[in-house]
Protein backbone atom coordinates (compact mmCIF):
# COMPACT_ATOMS: atom_id res chain seq x y z
CA UNK A 1 0.00 0.00 0.00
CA UNK A 2 1.20 3.59 -0.57
CA UNK A 3 2.71 5.33 2.43
CA UNK A 4 0.42 7.66 4.39
CA UNK A 5 2.45 10.73 3.38
CA UNK A 6 2.28 9.79 -0.30
CA UNK A 7 -1.44 9.06 0.02
CA UNK A 8 -2.02 12.52 1.47
CA UNK A 9 -0.13 14.07 -1.46
CA UNK A 10 -2.24 12.08 -3.90
CA UNK A 11 -5.37 13.19 -2.09
CA UNK A 12 -4.32 16.85 -2.26
CA UNK A 13 -3.50 16.57 -5.95
CA UNK A 14 -6.78 14.80 -6.70
CA UNK A 15 -8.73 17.40 -4.77
CA UNK A 16 -7.05 20.20 -6.73
CA UNK A 17 -8.32 18.59 -9.92
CA UNK A 18 -11.75 17.92 -8.50
CA UNK A 19 -11.23 14.14 -8.38
CA UNK A 20 -12.57 12.03 -5.53
CA UNK A 21 -10.02 9.76 -3.83
CA UNK A 22 -11.26 7.24 -1.28
CA UNK A 23 -8.88 7.14 1.69
CA UNK A 24 -11.06 5.85 4.45
CA UNK A 25 -10.14 8.88 6.52
CA UNK A 26 -12.62 10.58 8.77
CA UNK A 27 -13.81 14.14 8.54
CA UNK A 28 -11.26 16.92 8.70
CA UNK A 29 -10.43 18.23 12.17
CA UNK A 30 -11.76 21.60 13.25
CA UNK A 31 -9.70 24.62 12.37
CA UNK A 32 -7.60 26.25 15.04
CA UNK A 33 -8.27 29.91 15.89
CA UNK A 34 -5.16 30.91 13.93
CA UNK A 35 -6.20 28.91 10.87
CA UNK A 36 -9.65 30.53 11.00
CA UNK A 37 -8.13 34.02 11.10
CA UNK A 38 -5.78 33.18 8.22
CA UNK A 39 -8.75 32.04 6.14
CA UNK A 40 -10.60 35.28 6.97
CA UNK A 41 -7.55 37.37 6.03
CA UNK A 42 -7.27 35.58 2.68
CA UNK A 43 -10.93 36.22 1.86
CA UNK A 44 -10.61 39.89 2.81
CA UNK A 45 -7.36 40.29 0.87
CA UNK A 46 -8.74 38.73 -2.31
CA UNK A 47 -11.83 40.89 -2.07
CA UNK A 48 -9.66 44.01 -1.90
CA UNK A 49 -8.01 42.93 -5.15
CA UNK A 50 -11.42 42.31 -6.74
CA UNK A 51 -12.85 45.65 -5.63
CA UNK A 52 -9.79 47.39 -7.04
CA UNK A 53 -10.08 45.82 -10.48
CA UNK A 54 -7.29 43.24 -10.37
CA UNK A 55 -9.51 40.58 -11.95
CA UNK A 56 -12.29 42.23 -13.94
CA UNK A 57 -9.91 44.87 -15.29
CA UNK A 58 -6.47 43.20 -15.25
CA UNK A 59 -4.93 46.06 -17.19
CA UNK A 60 -5.28 48.15 -14.01
CA UNK A 61 -2.74 45.82 -12.40
CA UNK A 62 -0.56 46.04 -15.53
CA UNK A 63 2.76 44.26 -15.19
CA UNK A 64 1.64 42.80 -11.85
CA UNK A 65 -1.52 41.20 -13.29
CA UNK A 66 -0.27 37.61 -13.02
CA UNK A 67 0.25 37.80 -9.26
CA UNK A 68 -3.39 38.52 -8.27
CA UNK A 69 -4.48 35.74 -10.64
CA UNK A 70 -2.07 33.33 -8.95
CA UNK A 71 -3.31 34.42 -5.51
CA UNK A 72 -6.90 33.67 -6.54
CA UNK A 73 -5.89 30.27 -7.91
CA UNK A 74 -4.07 29.52 -4.65
CA UNK A 75 -7.12 30.31 -2.51
CA UNK A 76 -7.83 27.46 -0.09
CA UNK A 77 -11.12 26.36 1.43
CA UNK A 78 -9.73 27.20 4.87
CA UNK A 79 -6.55 28.04 6.73
CA UNK A 80 -5.77 24.35 7.16
CA UNK A 81 -2.28 23.74 5.65
CA UNK A 82 -3.48 20.39 4.30
CA UNK A 83 -6.14 22.02 2.14
CA UNK A 84 -5.08 22.11 -1.52
CA UNK A 85 -5.36 25.30 -3.59
CA UNK A 86 -8.71 25.69 -5.32
CA UNK A 87 -7.13 26.14 -8.76
CA UNK A 88 -9.74 26.77 -11.43
CA UNK A 89 -11.74 23.59 -11.05
CA UNK A 90 -12.39 24.16 -7.34
CA UNK A 91 -13.38 27.81 -7.64
CA UNK A 92 -16.94 29.06 -7.17
CA UNK A 93 -18.84 30.70 -10.01
CA UNK A 94 -17.71 34.20 -9.09
CA UNK A 95 -14.05 33.25 -8.84
CA UNK A 96 -14.21 31.29 -12.10
CA UNK A 97 -15.48 34.40 -13.84
CA UNK A 98 -12.66 36.44 -12.34
CA UNK A 99 -10.07 33.87 -13.41
CA UNK A 100 -11.45 33.77 -16.95
CA UNK A 101 -11.15 37.56 -17.20
CA UNK A 102 -7.56 37.43 -15.95
CA UNK A 103 -6.66 34.57 -18.32
CA UNK A 104 -8.23 36.39 -21.26
CA UNK A 105 -5.94 39.33 -20.59
CA UNK A 106 -2.78 37.16 -20.68
CA UNK A 107 -3.86 35.23 -23.77
CA UNK A 108 -4.53 38.53 -25.53
CA UNK A 109 -1.34 40.30 -24.44
CA UNK A 110 1.34 37.59 -24.46
CA UNK A 111 2.10 37.91 -28.18
CA UNK A 112 1.62 41.70 -28.21
CA UNK A 113 4.34 42.42 -25.66
CA UNK A 114 8.09 41.86 -25.49
CA UNK A 115 10.15 40.25 -22.74
CA UNK A 116 9.90 41.87 -19.30
CA UNK A 117 11.17 39.63 -16.50
CA UNK A 118 8.80 40.71 -13.70
CA UNK A 119 5.63 40.55 -15.76
CA UNK A 120 6.51 37.45 -17.78
CA UNK A 121 7.53 35.50 -14.69
CA UNK A 122 4.22 36.29 -12.99
CA UNK A 123 2.27 35.41 -16.13
CA UNK A 124 4.01 32.03 -16.26
CA UNK A 125 3.09 31.41 -12.58
CA UNK A 126 -0.57 32.12 -13.22
CA UNK A 127 -0.94 30.50 -16.64
CA UNK A 128 0.69 27.28 -15.45
CA UNK A 129 -1.67 26.80 -12.53
CA UNK A 130 -4.71 27.98 -14.46
CA UNK A 131 -4.08 25.53 -17.30
CA UNK A 132 -3.14 22.59 -15.10
CA UNK A 133 -6.28 22.90 -13.00
CA UNK A 134 -8.78 22.95 -15.85
CA UNK A 135 -9.04 26.61 -16.81
CA UNK A 136 -10.94 27.16 -20.09
CA UNK A 137 -8.82 27.81 -23.17
CA UNK A 138 -9.17 30.20 -26.10
CA UNK A 139 -11.97 28.13 -27.64
CA UNK A 140 -14.18 29.15 -24.70
CA UNK A 141 -12.69 32.50 -23.72
CA UNK A 142 -12.32 34.10 -27.16
CA UNK A 143 -13.53 31.77 -29.94
CA UNK A 144 -12.42 32.90 -33.37
CA UNK A 145 -10.45 35.90 -32.10
CA UNK A 146 -7.13 35.96 -33.95
CA UNK A 147 -5.57 38.32 -31.40
CA UNK A 148 -5.68 35.66 -28.71
CA UNK A 149 -3.35 32.71 -28.27
CA UNK A 150 -4.21 29.36 -26.72
CA UNK A 151 -2.85 28.61 -23.25
CA UNK A 152 -0.07 26.48 -24.73
CA UNK A 153 0.80 29.08 -27.37
CA UNK A 154 0.96 31.86 -24.78
CA UNK A 155 3.15 29.79 -22.48
CA UNK A 156 5.46 28.92 -25.39
CA UNK A 157 5.74 32.62 -26.25
CA UNK A 158 6.67 33.52 -22.67
CA UNK A 159 9.12 30.64 -22.25
CA UNK A 160 10.87 31.11 -25.58
CA UNK A 161 11.54 34.78 -25.05
CA UNK A 162 12.70 34.20 -21.48
CA UNK A 163 15.19 31.60 -22.66
CA UNK A 164 16.33 33.89 -25.48
CA UNK A 165 17.04 36.72 -23.02
CA UNK A 166 19.11 34.77 -20.52
CA UNK A 167 22.78 35.74 -20.23
CA UNK A 168 24.66 32.90 -21.93
CA UNK A 169 27.38 32.22 -24.47
CA UNK A 170 24.69 32.44 -27.14
CA UNK A 171 23.79 35.98 -26.06
CA UNK A 172 27.41 37.14 -25.88
CA UNK A 173 28.64 36.19 -22.40
CA UNK A 174 31.47 33.67 -22.53
CA UNK A 175 32.48 33.82 -18.86
CA UNK A 176 30.43 31.29 -16.82
CA UNK A 177 30.37 33.72 -13.88
CA UNK A 178 28.46 36.20 -16.07
CA UNK A 179 25.96 33.67 -17.36
CA UNK A 180 22.61 32.46 -16.07
CA UNK A 181 21.07 35.82 -15.10
CA UNK A 182 18.25 37.88 -16.57
CA UNK A 183 17.98 41.64 -16.68
CA UNK A 184 14.74 43.61 -17.00
CA UNK A 185 14.15 43.43 -20.75
CA UNK A 186 17.37 41.95 -22.17
CA UNK A 187 20.51 40.10 -21.05
CA UNK A 188 22.30 43.36 -20.25
CA UNK A 189 22.82 43.02 -16.49
CA UNK A 190 23.32 40.49 -13.70
CA UNK A 191 20.23 41.41 -11.73
CA UNK A 192 19.02 38.98 -9.07
CA UNK A 193 15.61 40.58 -8.56
CA UNK A 194 14.59 40.11 -12.18
CA UNK A 195 16.33 36.74 -12.32
CA UNK A 196 14.24 35.34 -9.49
CA UNK A 197 11.04 36.10 -11.44
CA UNK A 198 12.27 34.68 -14.74
CA UNK A 199 13.69 31.57 -13.06
CA UNK A 200 10.62 30.90 -10.89
CA UNK A 201 8.33 31.53 -13.85
CA UNK A 202 10.26 29.01 -15.94
CA UNK A 203 10.06 26.49 -13.08
CA UNK A 204 6.27 26.88 -13.13
CA UNK A 205 6.35 26.47 -16.90
CA UNK A 206 8.27 23.22 -16.55
CA UNK A 207 5.52 21.89 -14.28
CA UNK A 208 3.03 22.95 -16.94
CA UNK A 209 4.96 21.09 -19.66
CA UNK A 210 5.23 17.89 -17.67
CA UNK A 211 1.56 17.57 -16.60
CA UNK A 212 -1.94 18.46 -17.69
CA UNK A 213 -3.78 19.37 -20.85
CA UNK A 214 -6.60 21.62 -22.01
CA UNK A 215 -9.62 20.86 -24.18
CA UNK A 216 -7.78 22.40 -27.13
CA UNK A 217 -4.43 20.66 -27.01
CA UNK A 218 -2.00 18.83 -24.72
CA UNK A 219 0.53 20.83 -22.75
CA UNK A 220 3.29 18.21 -22.71
CA UNK A 221 6.49 19.56 -24.21
CA UNK A 222 9.61 17.56 -23.27
CA UNK A 223 11.86 19.65 -25.51
CA UNK A 224 11.01 22.92 -23.77
CA UNK A 225 11.11 21.19 -20.37
CA UNK A 226 14.70 20.09 -21.12
CA UNK A 227 15.60 23.61 -22.28
CA UNK A 228 14.30 24.97 -18.99
CA UNK A 229 16.40 22.45 -17.07
CA UNK A 230 19.51 23.59 -18.94
CA UNK A 231 18.71 27.24 -18.24
CA UNK A 232 18.13 26.54 -14.55
CA UNK A 233 21.41 24.64 -14.27
CA UNK A 234 23.23 27.68 -15.66
CA UNK A 235 21.46 29.98 -13.18
CA UNK A 236 22.30 27.66 -10.28
CA UNK A 237 25.96 27.81 -11.30
CA UNK A 238 25.84 31.62 -11.33
CA UNK A 239 24.53 31.72 -7.76
CA UNK A 240 27.32 29.39 -6.70
CA UNK A 241 30.08 31.25 -8.54
CA UNK A 242 28.92 34.70 -7.38
CA UNK A 243 28.08 33.85 -3.77
CA UNK A 244 29.50 36.47 -1.42
CA UNK A 245 29.92 37.33 2.24
CA UNK A 246 28.77 40.47 4.04
CA UNK A 247 25.61 42.52 4.48
CA UNK A 248 24.58 46.17 4.56
CA UNK A 249 24.45 46.12 8.37
CA UNK A 250 27.99 46.71 9.60
CA UNK A 251 27.24 45.04 12.94
CA UNK A 252 26.07 41.89 11.14
CA UNK A 253 28.48 42.02 8.23
CA UNK A 254 30.59 38.84 8.01
CA UNK A 255 29.55 36.43 10.76
CA UNK A 256 31.12 33.09 9.77
CA UNK A 257 33.61 31.76 7.24
CA UNK A 258 31.07 29.44 5.62
CA UNK A 259 27.98 31.62 5.15
CA UNK A 260 27.27 33.01 1.69
CA UNK A 261 24.54 35.12 0.10
CA UNK A 262 23.62 37.19 -2.94
CA UNK A 263 22.70 40.82 -3.50
CA UNK A 264 20.51 42.62 -6.04
CA UNK A 265 23.32 42.36 -8.58
CA UNK A 266 26.22 39.96 -8.63
CA UNK A 267 29.17 40.80 -6.41
CA UNK A 268 31.86 42.15 -6.76
CA UNK A 269 30.88 43.64 -10.14
CA UNK A 270 28.09 45.74 -8.64
CA UNK A 271 29.30 46.23 -5.07
CA UNK A 272 25.95 45.05 -3.69
CA UNK A 273 26.28 43.05 -0.49
CA UNK A 274 24.04 40.02 0.02
CA UNK A 275 20.49 40.91 1.05
CA UNK A 276 17.69 39.00 2.75
CA UNK A 277 15.42 38.98 -0.29
CA UNK A 278 18.01 37.97 -2.86
CA UNK A 279 19.79 35.40 -0.71
CA UNK A 280 16.39 33.80 -0.07
CA UNK A 281 15.58 33.67 -3.78
CA UNK A 282 19.08 32.28 -4.40
CA UNK A 283 18.10 29.21 -2.37
CA UNK A 284 15.11 28.25 -4.50
CA UNK A 285 16.94 29.16 -7.71
CA UNK A 286 19.63 26.62 -6.79
CA UNK A 287 16.94 24.04 -6.02
CA UNK A 288 15.30 24.61 -9.41
CA UNK A 289 18.75 24.13 -10.97
CA UNK A 290 19.28 20.67 -9.48
CA UNK A 291 20.64 21.35 -5.99
CA UNK A 292 19.09 19.91 -2.84
CA UNK A 293 18.98 20.72 0.85
CA UNK A 294 22.41 19.15 1.42
CA UNK A 295 24.21 20.86 -1.44
CA UNK A 296 27.08 22.84 0.09
CA UNK A 297 26.09 26.21 -1.35
CA UNK A 298 22.44 25.79 -0.38
CA UNK A 299 23.68 25.18 3.15
CA UNK A 300 25.86 28.31 2.97
CA UNK A 301 22.89 30.42 1.84
CA UNK A 302 20.74 28.90 4.58
CA UNK A 303 23.42 29.80 7.10
CA UNK A 304 23.46 33.43 5.92
CA UNK A 305 19.65 33.54 6.31
CA UNK A 306 19.69 31.79 9.69
CA UNK A 307 22.24 34.27 11.03
CA UNK A 308 20.08 37.27 10.01
CA UNK A 309 16.50 35.96 10.26
CA UNK A 310 13.82 38.65 10.37
CA UNK A 311 10.03 38.71 10.10
CA UNK A 312 9.23 42.28 11.13
CA UNK A 313 11.06 44.20 8.41
CA UNK A 314 14.34 44.17 6.49
CA UNK A 315 16.05 46.50 8.97
CA UNK A 316 19.35 47.48 7.30
CA UNK A 317 19.87 44.17 5.51
CA UNK A 318 18.09 44.95 2.26
CA UNK A 319 20.41 46.79 -0.14
CA UNK A 320 18.92 50.16 0.76
CA UNK A 321 15.30 49.25 0.00
CA UNK A 322 14.36 48.28 3.54
CA UNK A 323 10.69 49.18 3.10
CA UNK A 324 9.51 48.56 -0.42
CA UNK A 325 11.15 45.15 -0.81
CA UNK A 326 9.69 43.73 2.40
CA UNK A 327 6.65 42.11 0.81
CA UNK A 328 8.45 40.21 -1.86
CA UNK A 329 11.12 39.28 0.68
CA UNK A 330 8.38 37.55 2.67
CA UNK A 331 7.28 35.48 -0.32
CA UNK A 332 10.73 34.78 -1.75
CA UNK A 333 12.07 33.60 1.60
CA UNK A 334 8.97 31.61 2.48
CA UNK A 335 8.86 30.01 -0.97
CA UNK A 336 12.47 28.87 -0.69
CA UNK A 337 11.89 27.30 2.71
CA UNK A 338 8.58 25.73 1.69
CA UNK A 339 10.24 24.06 -1.29
CA UNK A 340 12.78 22.57 1.11
CA UNK A 341 9.96 21.38 3.37
CA UNK A 342 8.12 19.82 0.43
CA UNK A 343 11.20 18.03 -0.87
CA UNK A 344 11.53 14.38 0.03
CA UNK A 345 15.18 14.76 1.11
CA UNK A 346 16.00 15.27 4.81
CA UNK A 347 18.98 17.36 5.95
CA UNK A 348 22.17 15.42 6.64
CA UNK A 349 23.22 15.23 10.31
CA UNK A 350 24.46 18.64 11.40
CA UNK A 351 23.03 20.44 8.38
CA UNK A 352 20.55 23.30 8.51
CA UNK A 353 16.93 23.05 7.41
CA UNK A 354 13.99 25.39 6.94
CA UNK A 355 13.19 24.84 10.60
CA UNK A 356 16.56 26.29 11.65
CA UNK A 357 15.34 29.85 11.07
CA UNK A 358 14.40 31.77 14.21
CA UNK A 359 16.15 29.45 16.65
CA UNK A 360 19.10 31.74 17.48
CA UNK A 361 18.75 34.62 19.95
CA UNK A 362 20.27 37.91 18.81
CA UNK A 363 23.19 37.61 21.24
CA UNK A 364 23.95 33.98 20.44
CA UNK A 365 27.06 33.25 18.41
CA UNK A 366 27.46 34.47 15.79
CA UNK A 367 25.88 37.52 17.38
CA UNK A 368 23.71 39.78 15.21
CA UNK A 369 21.59 42.18 17.25
CA UNK A 370 18.98 42.67 14.52
CA UNK A 371 18.32 38.93 14.23
CA UNK A 372 14.87 37.89 15.44
CA UNK A 373 13.64 34.71 17.09
CA UNK A 374 10.45 32.84 16.26
CA UNK A 375 7.30 34.34 17.71
CA UNK A 376 5.72 32.44 20.59
CA UNK A 377 2.08 31.72 19.68
CA UNK A 378 1.25 31.54 23.40
CA UNK A 379 2.42 35.11 23.96
CA UNK A 380 1.35 37.14 20.91
CA UNK A 381 -2.06 38.78 20.79
CA UNK A 382 -4.78 38.44 18.20
CA UNK A 383 -4.93 41.41 15.79
CA UNK A 384 -7.91 43.51 16.84
CA UNK A 385 -9.57 43.50 13.40
CA UNK A 386 -10.21 39.75 13.76
CA UNK A 387 -11.98 40.01 17.11
CA UNK A 388 -11.24 39.83 20.80
CA UNK A 389 -8.32 37.69 21.93
CA UNK A 390 -5.36 38.51 24.10
CA UNK A 391 -2.10 36.71 24.64
CA UNK A 392 -2.60 32.97 24.37
CA UNK A 393 -5.44 33.12 21.85
CA UNK A 394 -3.21 31.35 19.31
CA UNK A 395 -1.54 29.01 21.81
CA UNK A 396 -0.84 25.61 20.32
CA UNK A 397 -0.08 26.89 16.83
CA UNK A 398 3.19 25.46 15.47
CA UNK A 399 6.23 27.64 16.13
CA UNK A 400 8.23 28.54 13.04
CA UNK A 401 8.59 30.68 9.95
CA UNK A 402 4.99 30.33 8.80
CA UNK A 403 3.52 31.57 12.08
CA UNK A 404 6.07 34.41 12.23
CA UNK A 405 5.22 35.65 8.76
CA UNK A 406 1.50 34.97 8.77
CA UNK A 407 0.87 36.58 12.15
CA UNK A 408 2.85 39.64 11.10
CA UNK A 409 0.85 39.88 7.88
CA UNK A 410 -2.42 39.66 9.83
CA UNK A 411 -1.36 42.58 12.04
CA UNK A 412 -1.03 44.77 8.93
CA UNK A 413 -4.41 44.05 7.37
CA UNK A 414 -6.79 47.01 7.30
CA UNK A 415 -10.39 46.26 8.23
CA UNK A 416 -13.11 48.33 9.85
CA UNK A 417 -16.01 45.96 9.26
CA UNK A 418 -17.70 47.90 6.50
CA UNK A 419 -19.91 45.91 4.14
CA UNK A 420 -19.45 45.55 1.30
CA UNK A 421 -15.69 45.80 1.61
CA UNK A 422 -14.60 49.17 0.31
CA UNK A 423 -11.70 51.58 0.43
CA UNK A 424 -8.73 50.04 2.20
CA UNK A 425 -10.59 47.16 3.84
CA UNK A 426 -8.64 43.95 3.33
CA UNK A 427 -5.46 45.71 2.22
CA UNK A 428 -2.23 44.80 4.01
CA UNK A 429 -1.21 48.40 4.61
CA UNK A 430 -2.15 49.34 8.19
CA UNK A 431 -0.47 49.48 11.62
CA UNK A 432 2.94 50.76 10.50
CA UNK A 433 3.10 48.39 7.53
CA UNK A 434 6.30 48.67 5.44
CA UNK A 435 6.12 50.46 2.09
CA UNK A 436 5.64 48.82 -1.29
CA UNK A 437 6.75 49.06 -4.89
CA UNK A 438 3.31 48.23 -6.24
CA UNK A 439 -0.05 47.83 -4.45
CA UNK A 440 -1.22 44.79 -6.42
CA UNK A 441 2.11 42.99 -6.06
CA UNK A 442 2.45 43.64 -2.32
CA UNK A 443 -1.12 42.51 -1.70
CA UNK A 444 -0.51 39.34 -3.68
CA UNK A 445 2.80 38.54 -1.98
CA UNK A 446 1.11 38.70 1.42
CA UNK A 447 -1.69 36.42 0.25
CA UNK A 448 0.72 33.94 -1.33
CA UNK A 449 2.56 33.57 1.97
CA UNK A 450 -0.71 33.00 3.84
CA UNK A 451 -1.59 30.38 1.21
CA UNK A 452 1.83 28.65 1.46
CA UNK A 453 2.29 29.09 -2.28
CA UNK A 454 5.45 28.06 -4.17
CA UNK A 455 4.25 29.67 -7.40
CA UNK A 456 3.60 26.50 -9.35
CA UNK A 457 7.25 25.43 -9.46
CA UNK A 458 8.69 22.36 -7.83
CA UNK A 459 12.02 20.75 -7.00
CA UNK A 460 12.94 17.82 -9.24
CA UNK A 461 16.29 16.69 -7.83
CA UNK A 462 16.79 13.69 -10.13
CA UNK A 463 15.55 15.53 -13.24
CA UNK A 464 13.07 12.80 -14.22
CA UNK A 465 10.11 15.14 -14.72
CA UNK A 466 8.43 14.21 -11.42
CA UNK A 467 8.45 16.72 -8.55
CA UNK A 468 10.23 15.51 -5.41
CA UNK A 469 7.05 15.90 -3.40
CA UNK A 470 5.36 13.32 -5.66
CA UNK A 471 8.43 11.25 -6.61
CA UNK A 472 8.62 7.74 -5.16
CA UNK A 473 12.41 7.83 -5.58
CA UNK A 474 13.50 11.50 -5.58
CA UNK A 475 17.25 10.82 -5.68
CA UNK A 476 17.29 8.48 -8.72
CA UNK A 477 15.64 9.14 -12.07
CA UNK A 478 12.56 6.97 -12.66
CA UNK A 479 10.10 8.84 -14.89
CA UNK A 480 7.81 5.79 -15.05
CA UNK A 481 7.50 5.78 -11.21
CA UNK A 482 7.25 1.98 -11.32
CA UNK A 483 6.46 0.53 -7.89
CA UNK A 484 5.93 -3.23 -8.33
CA UNK A 485 5.35 -4.06 -4.67
CA UNK A 486 3.14 -1.04 -3.96
CA UNK A 487 5.15 0.10 -0.93
CA UNK A 488 5.37 3.72 -2.06
CA UNK A 489 9.08 3.37 -2.96
CA UNK A 490 10.02 3.17 -6.63
CA UNK A 491 11.60 -0.01 -7.91
CA UNK A 492 14.89 1.76 -8.66
CA UNK A 493 15.20 2.56 -4.95
CA UNK A 494 13.69 -0.69 -3.71
CA UNK A 495 16.53 -3.07 -4.68
CA UNK A 496 18.53 -1.80 -1.74
CA UNK A 497 17.04 1.37 -0.40
CA UNK A 498 19.21 4.43 -1.00
CA UNK A 499 18.34 5.43 2.57
CA UNK A 500 20.07 2.21 3.71
CA UNK A 501 23.41 3.32 2.21
CA UNK A 502 23.07 7.12 2.35
CA UNK A 503 25.25 7.68 5.40
CA UNK A 504 25.51 11.46 5.06
CA UNK A 505 21.79 11.79 4.25
CA UNK A 506 22.29 13.95 1.18
CA UNK A 507 19.87 12.01 -1.00
CA UNK A 508 22.36 9.90 -2.96
CA UNK A 509 25.14 7.33 -2.52
CA UNK A 510 28.68 8.41 -3.43
CA UNK A 511 32.31 8.08 -2.33
CA UNK A 512 31.68 9.89 0.93
CA UNK A 513 29.14 7.26 1.97
CA UNK A 514 31.30 4.32 0.85
CA UNK A 515 34.35 5.64 2.71
CA UNK A 516 32.38 6.08 5.93
CA UNK A 517 31.07 2.51 5.63
CA UNK A 518 34.57 1.18 4.97
CA UNK A 519 36.03 2.97 8.00
CA UNK A 520 33.32 1.43 10.21
CA UNK A 521 34.13 -2.19 9.23
CA UNK A 522 34.07 -4.52 12.23
CA UNK A 523 31.58 -2.43 14.19
CA UNK A 524 28.07 -3.46 15.14
CA UNK A 525 25.22 -1.64 13.44
CA UNK A 526 23.48 1.06 15.48
CA UNK A 527 20.11 -0.53 15.00
CA UNK A 528 18.00 -1.93 12.18
CA UNK A 529 18.09 1.31 10.19
CA UNK A 530 21.84 2.02 10.34
CA UNK A 531 22.61 3.29 6.81
CA UNK A 532 26.10 1.74 6.97
CA UNK A 533 24.61 -1.77 7.23
CA UNK A 534 23.77 -2.26 3.57
CA UNK A 535 22.96 -5.96 3.85
CA UNK A 536 21.05 -5.59 7.11
CA UNK A 537 22.93 -8.32 9.00
CA UNK A 538 23.69 -6.19 12.05
CA UNK A 539 27.43 -5.76 11.43
CA UNK A 540 29.43 -3.41 9.22
CA UNK A 541 31.55 -5.51 6.85
CA UNK A 542 33.15 -5.23 3.44
CA UNK A 543 30.01 -6.81 2.02
CA UNK A 544 28.15 -3.65 3.06
CA UNK A 545 30.61 -1.63 0.98
CA UNK A 546 29.97 -3.92 -1.98
CA UNK A 547 26.19 -3.79 -1.58
CA UNK A 548 26.13 0.00 -1.27
CA UNK A 549 28.56 0.47 -4.14
CA UNK A 550 25.84 -1.06 -6.30
CA UNK A 551 23.58 1.82 -5.22
CA UNK A 552 26.10 4.47 -6.21
CA UNK A 553 24.27 7.33 -7.91
CA UNK A 554 27.44 8.92 -9.30
CA UNK A 555 29.14 7.93 -12.52
CA UNK A 556 32.14 6.59 -10.59
CA UNK A 557 32.47 5.35 -7.03
CA UNK A 558 35.48 3.81 -5.36
CA UNK A 559 36.58 3.42 -1.76
CA UNK A 560 39.58 5.59 -0.89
Amino acid sequence: MPSSSRLSRRAAYAAALGVALATGAGTASALTPFQQDVATAIDRGLEWLAVNGAFNNPSSAGDASGLPMLALLEKRPSGDPNDPPQGYIGANVTDKGRLQDAARYILDRANETSFYAYRDGAWMFALSEYGRTGGPDKSTLAPGNADYQTIKQAMDTLVDRALANQRSAATGYANPANQGYWCYTNPGCEDSSTTQFAAAGLAAAKTFYTSGKSADQPFADPIRAAQIDAAMAMTKAAYELNAATGSDNAACNVLTDTERGHGYNSFPTSGYNPSLAQTASGIYIQLFGGANINSPMVQSYLEWMRNRYRWQDLDSLGNYWSGQSYWYYLWSSFKGMELLRKSGLPPAPGNLSAESLGKLAAADAPACMVRQENKDPALVTRPASFGAGGAGFYAGSPVGQYFDYAHQILTHQCYDGSLPIAGTDGRFACNSAPGRWNDYSAQSYALLVLQRSVGGGCVDTDRDGVCDVDDNCPAKANPDQKDSDGDGIGDVCDQVSVARCDVDRDGDVDNNDLNQISRARGQRARGSDDPRDGDGDGRITYNDVTVCKGQCTRTYCAVQ
